[in-house]
């Protein structure tokens, strides 16, 4: 196999590292946005859950979760949602990425700051209005450049789905390892191929968010 090949064959993972990347980014979205106006408008029993749920997704590794999910939860419940390796790879990511894009949008929301709902309520707008048409637009400028570093974090955190035997990037280039007994290339090439789709992307965003909040005077 020459390095044409080993290229080719390691680049054939990318689908699939992107996909995990992408849709667990969107779960931790989904879970994330809700729990940041949680833990900033709703009652504090709430905020203590999400607070909890914070500091438990965030303190556990995610080749953890993702044992657990696959293996776990199937002991647990006597049947298993997560036995594609794939599925259990990218809801561990997703739950991961809902803490941590939890803090991500509730620091931006501190961002917006306080005075602009008190503004908004006293022009006449009910406060879910005001965080509707007011804070959330704010909050996604502000929170432009974080999302960009989580974006980046789980790409290369998606390489731990190798280890439930997801053909993404790496497990492609552990094949490699394995069956040509080249180390060098093989792990340049995905060190070079996980830079190219975390580097841009992360900086764009940066650069972006910081250049609309000096507009806009955040």
């Amino acid at each position: 196999m020459n390095y044409i090949e080993k290229l080719i064959f390691i680049l054939s993972g990318l689908p699939t590292t992107l996909s995990i990347s992408i849709l667990s980014f969107l779960l931790g979205f989904i879970i994330g946005l809700p729990l940041a106006f949680i833990r900033t408008y709703a009652s504090r029993p709430l905020q203590i859950i999400v607070d909890l749920y914070e500091k438990v997704l965030r303190g556990i590794p995610e080749i953890v979760t993702m044992l657990f999910l696959y293996f776990g939860v199937g002991l647990v419940l006597g049947f298993s949602p997560f036995r594609n390796p794939f599925l259990a790879a990218t809801v561990a990511l997703g739950l991961r990425s809902g803490a941590h894009q939890s803090q991500i949008f509730r620091g931006a929301i501190r961002g917006v700051g306080g005075e602009q709902m008190v503004a908004a309520i006293s022009l006449g707008l009910s406060k879910l209005q005001a965080i509707i048409y007011v804070i959330i637009p704010q909050t996604f400028i502000i929170a432009a450049p974080g999302l960009g570093s989580e974006y980046a974090l789980l790409v290369k955190d998606s390489a731990y789905a190798f280890i439930l035997g997801v053909l993404e990037i790496m497990k492609m280039t552990d094949i490699i390892r394995r069956t040509t007994y080249d180390v060098v290339f093989p792990y340049l090439t995905a060190a070079f191929i996980y830079i190219m789709l975390t580097f841009p992307i992360a900086t764009y965003l940066d650069m972006w968010g910081s250049r609309r909040k000096r507009q806009l005077g955040l």
